[in-house]
């Protein structure tokens, strides 16, 4: 009983000295309803946005794929940054208080890690959510963290470099004020401007 408790905090004293030495992932914007997922957001002949990332057609066809493979409890959706938001619900990936991957959700990881082999110019950003029981903020947050890592590792596994994957764990205070709370995997494709 003791090894877990242990396990967790020195994953996560790693994780936070690799997250420093990594720049801040950027959180997570809303996706935009009104943009259809198969086209890019700025329309032929239009000025370049702002964003570092871009919606390319890899991507596009990486939406349409995950789409209809993907049961409807997951979010496929485009931010308004122009990445690839993932959203799965984490009471399906995750045991309350647990880290660790529940079997039903592998199967959704593993399609996720199969399109991610077919973007190799991809970043991925993983966000895991604390438990909502919790009162502890700390003890929550590494929580978030070690789940978006149990979901980083799973697709290591699966044949995803890990130095394209990022994880952050969202603090209990920011989970408590959403509606659902979710394991956000973010993808994007840097603007050739932007490398």
């Amino acid at each position: 009983m003791l090894i877990e408790p242990l396990h967790r905090l020195l994953c996560s004293a790693l994780i936070g000295s690799l997250a420093a030495c990594a720049s801040a992932p950027v959180a997570r914007q809303d996706p935009v309803p009104d943009v259809p997922l198969e086209r890019p957001t700025a329309a032929p002949g239009s000025p370049v946005p702002a964003s570092a990332y871009v919606w390319s057609d890899p991507l596009a066809a990486a939406s349409r794929k995950l789409r209809s493979d993907l049961p409807s409890a997951v979010s496929v959706a485009q931010s308004t940054d122009g990445r690839l938001w993932v959203s799965v619900p984490a009471q399906a990936a995750f045991d309350p208080a647990r880290s660790a991957l529940r079997p039903a959700a592998t199967p959704w990881l593993d399609r996720i890690a199969a399109v991610l082999r077919e973007l190799p110019r991809s970043e991925v950003q993983i966000f895991g959510e604390p438990d909502p029981q919790s009162r502890d903020d700390r003890a929550s947050h590494a929580l978030a963290l070690d789940r978006a890592a149990s979901a980083r590792d799973w697709m290591v596994g699966r044949g995803l470099p890990a130095r394209r994957i990022a994880v952050a764990g969202r603090h209990l205070v920011a989970a408590t004020s959403r509606d659902a709370r979710r394991l956000d995997i973010v993808i994007g494709e840097r603007a050739a401007t932007a490398r």
